[in-house]
């Protein structure tokens, strides 16, 4: 993995830096580090990008204009990989901020570049996937169109195959600096075949129940021949909708059945037409997106 960033002028000062490994990075001996470093880096032509290794990391490094941009990863990381990041990065950062570092109209005050962030995350992390799956007719759409704030049509349309929705309000992605991307799983049997290859990538997986006897039992299946043979790491939110209707299953049993197999699925209650449980599953998400980051 990407151990860490560091956007730098030519002369040695840091714009912006982020640290992607489990380890604190010592600041200090790094300045160091690039500071006797930079007078080789300037040496390099403008399209090159060239690494060195040590012991422990591989360091590739790139110069564009009046910056360099010096990326750490481990060993075993695929050269051409990091490559194609750190040719995406450039470009993009001389696109937003090449006309200011030109000018010197930035004046050394780096908080004008705090919002690359965000552009740093999406390119080295990757979007947030978040997978809808469960059987057909469970409400899975209805769900996604109650997150992302759309008007919910109470009439049943199958999905097929899978919608693919970007996701970009503050509701749930205030707190981190990554894209949020929805998969909308087509539940019918004919298209189930598929689930195991769609759910590849995903970083949570919300699974989605009518509360009735016969389909949360029926779900098991799901967490067994898929989930837990294939995705055993993947983060599952249980999501057992139709709580208005009669004969419902409780959140907290739909949670004891899903759970038999030694695998907690957290369950939460939810009607997702009633557009008051909107910030209910903004605050589920918000919970599991801060948890997968933590872990990432």
């Amino acid at each position: 993995m990407i151990q860490y960033i560091n956007i730098l002028t030519k002369d040695g000062k840091s714009l912006l830096f982020r640290n992607y490994g489990s380890s604190e990075v010592d600041r200090d001996l790094l300045a160091g580090f690039l500071s006797a470093f930079s007078g080789f880096m300037k040496e390099i032509s403008q399209s090159d990008i060239k690494s060195t290794a040590t012991e422990d990391f591989k360091y590739f490094y790139t110069i564009i204009d009046k910056i360099i941009i010096v990326v750490c990863s481990d060993l075993q990381d695929d050269d051409a990989t990091i490559n194609s990041k750190i040719l995406t990065l450039r470009a993009k950062f001389i696109e937003k901020y090449g006309e200011i570092l030109e000018d010197g109209s930035w004046a050394g005050n780096r908080a004008y570049f705090t919002d690359f962030e965000k552009e740093l995350d999406n390119t080295i992390l990757g979007a947030i996937k978040v997978s809808i799956i469960g059987f057909g007719g469970v409400g899975k759409t209805t769900l996604l169109k109650l997150i992302c704030g759309q008007d919910i049509d109470l009439e049943y349309v199958p999905t097929i195959t899978a919608d693919i929705t970007n996701y970009d309000g503050e509701e749930i992605s205030q707190d981190i600096h990554r894209e949020i991307v929805f998969w909308d799983f087509a539940g019918q049997s004919n298209f189930r075949s598929l689930w195991k290859s769609l759910l590849d990538g995903t970083d949570i997986a919300l699974l989605v129940l009518d509360s009735s006897f016969e389909n949360v039992n029926s779900s098991k299946e799901i967490i067994h021949d898929i989930l837990d043979k294939f995705y055993r790491d993947t983060f599952v939110i249980g999501i057992a909708n139709k709580q208005d209707l009669p004969n419902k299953l409780t959140p907290e049993f739909c949670q004891k059945i899903l759970s038999d197999r030694g695998r907690e699925i957290k369950t939460h209650g939810m009607i997702a037409i009633n557009l008051n449980y909107r910030e209910k599953i903004h605050a589920i998400l918000r919970d599991a997106i801060s948890k997968i980051s933590e872990a990432t």
